[in-house]
């Protein structure tokens, strides 16, 4: 399954359009279009609309392994930056809270990667602008999805609508910049999909029995085994080769959080150090 986070419907119809996605009527509270494979939501312009109407989306059908969240939409810039370009978002700065978040972009893709800086509220001024782009709901976006899925399943594509203090921008601007770039969304949706699917059988047999036997002996806990299976998805990505070299390290029965620790933090650094 693909959920497609979009704040307003000028956003959404070249979307909706090109896979013909079909409205929920029996829906109340929000606008959402859906298909046999994909559901996108309509969440209103702001990072605490975007986060109510994106975890009300992914609870209501919880994604499952292999599904990714999307978020879609146009975004201001700093000068320099071409208008109708689409960006894959790498890092997001929320500017009320000074908080920094980082997507895990592990897969191949065709698109430049950017960072964002989500604001509360339209701003006119560059000077203001510490990331490379701004809009006003990244941040709500990606807090609210990293609580139903992992990291390196949800993505931010931006498209650039307008320089900060330089450009305006219409409907129909947006609508034109969305419906200019949707074949390329379209490409790397299925990539990601593609690249989602992989889980658990990206891994060989040795390997999840491999990753099972450090869970068990170091007695991790599960936020533990998730930055494990993680580094070991790192790995694999950025090298093309197994995690198997982790067997040459001496593990056994941990009797307390201290040796755990040692033993934990030297398998990452083998995985980082090696990758």
């Amino acid at each position: 399954m693909v959920y497609i986070s979009v704040s307003m419907y000028v956003e959404a119809k070249p979307i909706i359009d090109y896979y013909n996605l079909k409205k929920d009527v029996d829906e109340r509270f929000y606008q959402i279009f859906k298909s046999d494979n994909m559901r996108l939501i309509i969440t209103g312009v702001g990072k605490v609309n975007c986060a109510a109407a994106t975890s009300y989306l992914l609870a209501k059908t919880p994604p499952n392994d292999g599904d990714i969240v999307v978020n879609i939409g146009i975004c201001g810039a700093k000068d320099g930056f071409q208008i109708g370009t689409p960006h894959l978002i790498n890092k997001i700065k929320d500017a009320s809270t000074g908080k920094d978040y980082y997507t895990d972009v592990l897969l191949k893709h065709d698109f430049k990667e950017c960072s964002i800086e989500t604001f509360d509220k339209p701003i006119s001024s560059p000077e203001l602008l510490e990331e490379d782009l701004c809009d006003m709901e990244a941040s709500g976006f990606y807090i609210s999805a990293s609580k139903y899925i992992e990291q390196h399943r949800i993505f931010l594509i931006k498209v650039v609508s307008d320089r900060v203090g330089i450009d305006t921008v219409s409907k129909e601007d947006v609508l034109e910049f969305i419906q200019g770039n949707i074949e390329k969304i379209d490409a790397f949706i299925k990539k990601a999909e593609n690249f989602a699917k992989v889980d658990d059988s990206f891994f060989k047999k040795e390997e999840v029995m491999l990753i099972e036997k450090i869970c068990s002996l170091l007695k991790l806990t599960k936020s533990l085994r998730e930055i494990l299976y993680k580094s070991c998805l790192h790995y694999k990505v950025r090298t093309g080769k197994d995690i198997l070299f982790l067997e040459n390290i001496e593990l056994s029965d941990v009797n307390n959080k201290r040796e755990r620790k040692k033993l934990f933090d030297l398998i990452i650094s083998y995985l980082e150090k090696n990758g």
